[in-house]
């Protein structure tokens, strides 16, 4: 095991394409090193043919990477974590505003981090010292940051769904309520905009300090222009822009027809959080709201969030609902 200290971080707010990150990345790592990925869809094989094929039983999704020959650090950190050197005591809501379920802050979890798990390297587990790291970060001085985030309605409506349908009564349910009898605009205001303020707000506040290290990246864009938008991620990741060959043909991999139709080779969820032999993937359609978020809900949610010092004219809004739609829903 190799000790690390600082890895350059991709974090992202829950449902703002995560996993998508983590199969395009891994699978343009695996095509770099000379790997092989058979499309499952078209039969066409990508990569060098007689390369080794990439192992989605022993995948597990990170959240570290070993990324080096694509990236220059050997590892690289794929999942949801506050932004690492954020001062809490900046905030004067931050400390008193809880997370309302779990997985939003990986570095301040209590994990064991001596042992995190890693993918894609021969070994299985690699220790982060995260005061370390915290220090780094705090300075400018740490590697690379970026924040991948959806607007915060479209977050809180796929996270609803997500939930409802998420084999952990930790997600599935709300102070004991299951999830399906809890009203969207309820979990909206209760939980979701709450929690996706104090994780965003950690990102504001290093972006504005450190520009040049914290980078924020609309996912609306990323689901937009997948190929460009993931390119410029990984060239701030990499501190320079580099060629990748390989990396519309990861992009195109990580696509998800062609992951569903995996999940239904293996027989499972590739997240491993669905009931029976559903999956966790969806599609997406940037821009399209639901149709319970009328004009009136939004107004609200954007006074609350402006409210609690987000900065709204970082989100790409969905197009308001008007409330006749609402009601005919």
């Amino acid at each position: 095991m190799f000790r690390v200290s600082g890895p350059p971080i991709l974090s992202t707010v829950p449902r703002s394409g995560t996993w998508f990150l983590r199969y395009a990345i891994s699978f343009l790592c695996h095509l770099d090193r000379g790997g092989r990925i058979d499309d499952r869809l078209t039969e066409r094989t990508f990569g060098e043919s007689s390369g080794p094929a990439f192992d989605f039983q022993g995948f597990r999704g990170g959240p570290l990477f070993h990324v080096r020959g694509t990236l220059p650090d050997d590892h690289l950190f794929i999942g949801h974590t506050v932004c690492p050197g954020f001062a809490a005591s900046d905030v004067d809501w931050w400390s008193g505003t809880p997370f309302h379920v779990p997985g939003y802050d990986y570095f301040h979890e209590g994990m064991n981090y001596r042992y995190t798990p890693i993918d894609l390297a021969a070994y299985r587990y690699t220790p982060v010292h995260v005061p370390a790291l915290e220090r780094s970060a705090s300075r400018g001085r740490g590697r690379p940051i970026v924040l991948v985030y959806r607007n915060p309605l479209d977050q809180a409506v796929s996270y609803f769904r997500y939930g409802q349908n998420h084999k952990d009564t930790t997600y599935n349910s709300l102070k004991g309520r299951p999830l399906a009898a809890v009203s969207l605009r309820d979990y909206l205001f209760d939980s979701a905009l709450p929690s996706y303020a104090k994780q965003f707000i950690s990102y504001q506040a290093l972006a504005e300090r450190y520009p040049a290290q914290v980078r924020l990246v609309p996912y609306e864009r990323l689901m937009a222009q997948p190929v460009e938008v993931l390119a410029g991620i990984l060239d701030h990741l990499a501190g320079t822009p580099r060629e990748r060959p390989a990396l519309a043909d990861a992009v195109w991999l990580a696509r998800p027809e062609h992951m569903k139709a995996i999940e239904k080779e293996l027989g499972r969820s590739l997240d491993g959080t669905r009931i029976d032999r559903g999956s966790h993937i969806s599609q997406v359609i940037p821009g399209r709201s639901d149709a319970r978020i009328d004009d009136r809900t939004r107004a609200e949610a954007i006074a609350l969030l402006n409210r609690l010092g987000l900065d709204i004219g970082l989100f790409e809004w969905p197009l308001a609902q008007p409330a006749a739609a609402t009601a005919a829903a």
